[in-house]
């Protein structure tokens, strides 16, 4: 079994940036508090697996992005990290107003997608900028996909992660946001 990065690191800057940005500066409070997992990894021909069946029962918008050490670890696909977001389509557009992000009239399928997209780069980089304000080496981050439902191709990741962390938040009475993440250990400054 290898070694993950500390879920006692990451997990309370994941829970702390979503309660600041969507409870504190959005004013949207939470139907009961968050929730942490640990689940193993699902591995299909080298990537994880992502279906949106294993969080939620109801159609959602998923994002996911890549953490890596390096420039270089990013144009050979040696991911040190992925994060995987998942939103209920029936309060998505109400969290990312909580959040900021500016919801189309119309919230069209491939609006909302962008939006969840828009989100877990933030949800990212607010990582990325709090892991290194910590005294760990500053990630490079992929840009986020997204999609509806399931990633069929997967998700790259640290092949040698056996584990992710699943961290459920509960806004409007719905299990509404969930996030998936691994990492590898990353390096100190």
């Amino acid at each position: 079994m290898s070694k993950s990065f500390d879920p006692q690191i990451v997990n309370p800057i994941l829970t702390g940036y979503i309660e600041e940005l969507i409870t504190s500066k959005g004013g949207l409070i939470p139907s009961k508090a968050f929730e942490i997992a640990t689940k193993p990894i699902e591995e299909y021909e080298g990537r994880l697996r992502v279906n949106a069946k294993d969080n939620f029962e109801v159609p959602v918008y998923i994002a996911e992005i890549n953490f890596y050490v390096n420039q270089g670890d990013m144009h050979a696909h040696r991911a040190r990290g992925a994060m995987i977001i998942y939103m209920d389509i029936e309060v998505a557009d109400k969290v990312f107003k909580a959040a900021g992000l500016q919801v189309p009239y119309d919230e069209d399928d491939g609006s909302m997608e962008t939006l969840c997209g828009s989100l877990c780069q933030l949800i990212a980089d607010a990582l990325k900028d709090r892991l290194a304000a910590a005294g760990f080496i500053s990630l490079e981050v992929s840009r986020a996909a997204f999609y509806k439902n399931t990633i069929t191709e997967g998700v790259e990741f640290s092949k040698d992660q056996n584990e992710k962390q699943e961290i459920s938040f509960y806004f409007l009475k719905h299990k509404a946001l969930v996030i998936d993440w691994t990492m590898a250990p990353i390096p100190k400054k």
